[in-house]
C-alpha cells in the first residue's frame, strides 16, 4: 500500500508532489535541490548544493526508516557537466558515500534546472 513520506527536516514540496513515496519496500524520493529545509539556498557552489541535497535525502530516508545504506539508485542532475564541475560534485558526493559499503548505482546527467546547480532523485529499498 502506497505511503507518503514527509519530514520537516527536508524542504517541503513546491508543487503537486510528495517528498517521497514508500511502496512495495521501495522509497522513491523526489528531486532534492541544493536548498535547506527552510527553503534557503545552501550556497552558490555545486559542492554546497550537493551536500544540502544529500542531507535532505538522508533526512527523508530516516523518516522512512532507512539510511543512505538503503539507496539502490541515484539520478544526479547537474547544470554544468564540465570536468571541473563534475569533480567538485564527486568530491561532495563522496563525503556522503565513503562509509556506505554497497554504494548505489548512479547516473549523472546534464540538465537545464529551474533553480540551482544540482538536483538529486533516489530510490531506496527498505525492508519492512
Amino acid at each position: 500500500m502506497k505511503k507518503r513520506i514527509q519530514t520537516d527536516n527536508a524542504p517541503a514540496p513546491t508543487g503537486p508532489y510528495s517528498q517521497a513515496i514508500l511502496e512495495g519496500g521501495f522509497v522513491f524520493i523526489s528531486g532534492q535541490d541544493g536548498i535547506h529545509p527552510n527553503g534557503e539556498s545552501a550556497g552558490e557552489t555545486i559542492a554546497l548544493q550537493t551536500e544540502a541535497a544529500l542531507r535532505n535525502i538522508e533526512s527523508i530516508l530516516k523518516e522512512a526508516g532507512g539510511s543512505l545504506e538503503n539507496l539502490v539508485f541515484v539520478t544526479c542532475h547537474l547544470d554544468d557537466l564540465t570536468e571541473e564541475k563534475a569533480n567538485e560534485f564527486n568530491q561532495a558526493y563522496r563525503k556522503y558515500f565513503n562509509q556506505v559499503e554497497k554504494k548505489p548505482a548512479r547516473i549523472t546527467v546534464g540538465s537545464q534546472l529551474l533553480d540551482g546547480k544540482v538536483e538529486i532523485t533516489a530510490i531506496a529499498s527498505i525492508d519492512r
